[in-house]
């Protein structure tokens, strides 16, 4: 006698009160960095049934990823980490998902693809990637589940914008090894200062080759060198040495797979409550009352700040106030509704265009998609996107200015 077969694969988590399964199936998640936590979070999200996923993230494969990468094997050591990841979850955990994967630095993602995304999921190791995604999200109104781990210790922040505070608000300094790389949150074509030259070496490294250099190759390390100090010696700074770059733009964190284990489930489950809150209108009779109890009885709550220690077995939640000041989320941000549009012919050199930008609105610095630095003579349409925006600054005030760019037809 043969056991009947539920009739949903699902089955076990469409039995909990306040699931609905028709919410899970109707969202995309865009998962920034697909390392020790975002592999984590795509194989659950996939598990769980999430109708989409948009995985970005630019590195390949290495042999010490494989000890906390589940989605990764020996042989695909080199390969790009997104199309394994994306080949793996269809392959071994749900064969009806949509996937969308972008081998890309998170700052060269044409700014459409975050305009259906109903959750971004911020799984980065680097601060200046951290910053962007969070810039995205305030701006675009997306909520922001972000997580970060160092050794025995992880955090996750939700940033509900103009809601929760954003990651600006209470980290408004990056740490020490970057620091003085985002003092300007507009970089441009001329460095400031002489660690700049290394972030233009290791941008246009990854532009050429479409990757970032690999620490453990020799050949990627003396063209990365060069590159930056041919900047160097064009902008009259001092030299760099191969051991100084490396620890300069290849910083790493210690790592360990039972913290992004914890993590990555912690932010997975914050990203499904987030889905509800926000579809809660659209969710089924039953299940929408059960919610609306639980929000009122202060039962269902996401923290804006989780912290998790290993060492300890402890996970302490904090609620964070947002900053009025914050130049991100708060009243004088640059985030606003109504934006200017800037029509150009995409076929224009990238300089003549930012001269007539710079003149018109009389600001000094250019920004685009975070911290991005393109040369003056390349074609316009190669860096940017229909649709993208670009951010105005200049050192005599605080205010910024927002344009979006229109290719004519």
């Amino acid at each position: 006698m043969t056991q009947d077969l539920p009739s949903s694969k699902y089955d076990r988590q469409e039995r909990l009160s306040l699931w609905d399964q028709h919410i899970i199936e109707d969202s995309v998640i865009l998962i920034a960095g697909v390392g020790g936590t975002g592999s984590e979070v795509a194989k659950n999200l996939a598990l769980l049934g999430i109708g989409g996923l948009i995985l970005v993230d630019v590195d390949t494969i290495e042999f010490s990823n494989l000890n906390r990468q589940m989605l990764f094997r020996e042989e695909d050591v080199g390969k790009k980490k997104v199309e394994i990841a994306r080949k793996r979850i269809r392959e071994r955990f749900n064969p009806d998902i949509k996937i969308e994967s972008h081998s890309s630095l998170l700052q060269n993602l044409p700014q459409w693809i975050f305009y259906n995304v109903d959750i971004i999921a911020g799984c980065v190791d680097n601060f200046l990637a951290r910053q962007y995604l969070n810039a995205m999200a305030v701006e675009l109104k997306i909520p922001l589940i972000d997580s970060a781990t160092d050794g025995y210790f992880g955090q996750i922040q939700y940033v509900k914008p103009k809601v929760t505070a954003c990651l600006a608000c209470e980290t408004p300094q990056p740490p020490d090894e970057t620091r003085v790389l985002t003092a300007p949150c507009t970089l441009v074509g001329v460095p400031r200062v002489r660690e700049h030259c290394a972030w233009k070496a290791l941008y246009e490294f990854s532009t050429v080759h479409e990757r970032e250099p690999i620490e453990t190759s020799p050949e990627d390390i003396i063209e990365l060198t060069k590159l930056a100090n041919n900047f160097a010696y064009k902008y009259n700074f001092g030299q760099f040495d191969e051991k100084e770059l490396l620890q300069l733009i290849l910083f790493h964190v210690p790592s360990l797979i039972t913290v992004n284990a914890v993590v990555s489930g912690l932010q997975s489950q914050e990203i499904i409550k987030s889905l509800f809150l926000e579809k809660k209108d659209i969710m089924k009779e039953r299940e929408r009352k059960i919610l609306e109890n639980l929000l009122k009885t202060h039962r269902f709550r996401i923290p804006s700040f989780t912290i998790y220690s290993a060492l300890t077995g402890t996970i302490n939640t904090f609620d964070l106030v947002p900053d009025p000041s914050c130049l991100v989320c708060g009243q004088s941000n640059a985030v606003v509704d109504s934006i200017q549009i800037v029509t150009v012919d995409r076929k224009s050199k990238f300089g003549s265009i930012l001269d007539k930008i710079r003149k018109k609105h009389k600001k000094d610095y250019v920004g685009f998609r975070g911290n991005l630095i393109i040369p003056d003579d390349g074609i316009i349409q190669k860096f940017l996107s229909d649709g993208d925006r670009i951010t105005l600054s200049s050192l005599a005030d605080d205010e910024e200015i927002r344009l979006q760019i229109k290719f004519q037809n």
